[in-house]
C-alpha cells in the first residue's frame, strides 16, 4: 500500500519539476505555473488506487503518471496553438472532440514508449532499477556520490541497464543524443 504520509513531498516535488519542464518548453505562461502543477497533482491522485505493489514500487507510480500526464498537457498546448477555436475571438472554447482525438492518435508512440520504458525497468534488478531513475533525474556524477559507486563501477551498471534496453529492442542512441 502507498505510504500516504511519504507521497506529498515527493509528488509536489515531481509536479513542480514537471510544471516547470512544461513552463520553460512548450510555452506555457508564467501565472500557468500553479495551475500546471496542480492540475498534475490532482491527475495523479486520483488515479492513485489503481497502483498495485506488485507491478513496482508507488515513486516509480507517481514518477510515470506526473510524467504522462505533463506530456498529455504538452500535447494539448501543441495542438492549442496549431487550432484556433471556431466561434471565439479570445480561443476560450475548448478544444473540440476531433482534436482530441488527434491529440490522443499523435501521443500514442509516447504513451507506448512510455510503457515499454517501465517494463525494461521492471524487469532490471533492484539495484539497477534505482540506478536507472537516479539517471532519469541527475547527472552520473551526483549518481555515483549517492550510491558511492566508483566510475568504473558506475560505467559497468549503465552498460548493463543499456544492454537490457537494447535486447527490448530499444535502439542506442548516437553522440548527442539522449542519456
Amino acid at each position: 500500500m502507498t505510504p500516504s504520509a511519504d507521497i506529498t513531498p515527493y509528488l509536489l516535488q515531481q509536479t513542480a519539476l514537471r510544471a516547470s519542464l512544461l513552463q520553460s518548453s512548450f510555452g506555457f505562461a508564467a501565472d500557468e505555473w500553479d495551475d500546471l502543477r496542480q492540475d498534475l497533482a490532482l491527475d495523479c491522485l486520483r488515479r492513485l488506487p489503481r497502483f498495485d505493489g506488485s507491478r513496482g514500487n508507488w515513486k516509480g507510480f507517481v514518477h510515470g503518471v506526473v510524467r504522462n500526464h505533463a506530456c498529455v498537457l504538452a500535447s494539448r498546448q501543441g495542438l492549442r496553438h496549431q487550432f484556433q477555436p471556431l466561434g471565439s475571438d479570445d480561443g476560450s472554447e475548448s478544444l473540440d472532440a476531433n482534436v482530441h482525438e488527434a491529440c490522443a492518435e499523435d501521443f500514442r508512440p509516447v504513451l507506448e514508449l512510455g510503457l515499454d520504458t517501465e517494463r525494461v525497468l521492471a524487469s532490471l534488478p533492484e539495484d539497477l532499477r534505482k540506478i536507472a531513475r537516479y539517471l532519469a533525474e541527475m547527472p552520473i556524477s551526483a549518481v555515483r556520490r549517492r550510491t558511492g559507486l566508483t566510475p568504473s563501477q558506475m560505467n559497468q551498471r549503465i552498460r548493463r541497464i543499456r544492454a537490457a534496453f537494447t535486447a527490448a529492442g530499444f535502439a542506442a542512441a548516437g553522440r548527442g543524443g539522449a542519456r
